[in-house]
């Protein structure tokens, strides 16, 4: 990773984590890659969890579960015994498709504790633009690129609505991305 891809990541992540409920017992990081994001919230009781199709560590201690492949599907066979506070995809959906959008809507919503939050974080489309001419130039890996499909962040709420609400919706790096925090749907649990 490139110094540029970190200060993205880095940025990325604060921005995630200021959406991050007050009170965390347990973490659940899609797309948890080599466990940036996860070593966040290390060093106490906390159930530190993940998945990444690219999973490059071991579990961050006794009180953590990795696995390695592509959510939702990752999950099928493991029984979800723990509820969490916080489930973070952060620069994760726009790799989906829209079947797996929703198919993660409910795997979601029954995995969030009653208080608990999905955030995530997605590119405005102009981005895959960027980052092409970026990688052209050599100042960024962007190694995924190639699963980019145009995503429009504005279908999040509608893909999402049917087990999860919005609760708040921002804009960040000038504007190039976008994060959503939603929590369960009451109606759905």
């Amino acid at each position: 990773m490139k110094t540029f891809d970190k200060i993205l990541r880095w940025w990325r992540v604060q921005k995630a984590l200021t959406a991050s409920p007050k009170k965390i017992h347990a973490v659940f990081d899609i797309g948890c890659d080599d466990g940036y994001l996860l070593r966040k919230f290390a060093g106490g009781a906390i159930r530190l969890d993940g998945c990444d199709p690219r999973l490059s560590i071991a579990p961050l201690s006794a009180n953590s579960t990795l696995l390695k492949g592509y959510f939702p599907s990752i999950l099928d066979g493991h029984a979800a015994t723990t509820k969490y506070d916080a489930i973070f995809a952060i620069a994760v959906f726009e790799h989906l498709t829209e079947t797996d959008l929703k198919a993660s809507a409910s795997v979601i919503s029954g995995l969030l504790s009653d208080k608990g939050r999905l955030i995530i974080t997605v590119p405005h489309p102009f981005v895959d633009h960027i980052l092409a001419i970026l990688m052209s130039l050599r100042i960024v890996e962007a190694k995924t690129l190639d699963e980019h499909h145009g995503f429009d962040p504005n279908t999040l709420v509608d893909v999402l609505s049917s087990h999860l609400k919005l609760v708040e919706r921002r804009r960040f790096q000038l504007g190039l991305n976008n994060l959503f925090v939603f929590e369960k749907n009451r109606t759905s649990a």
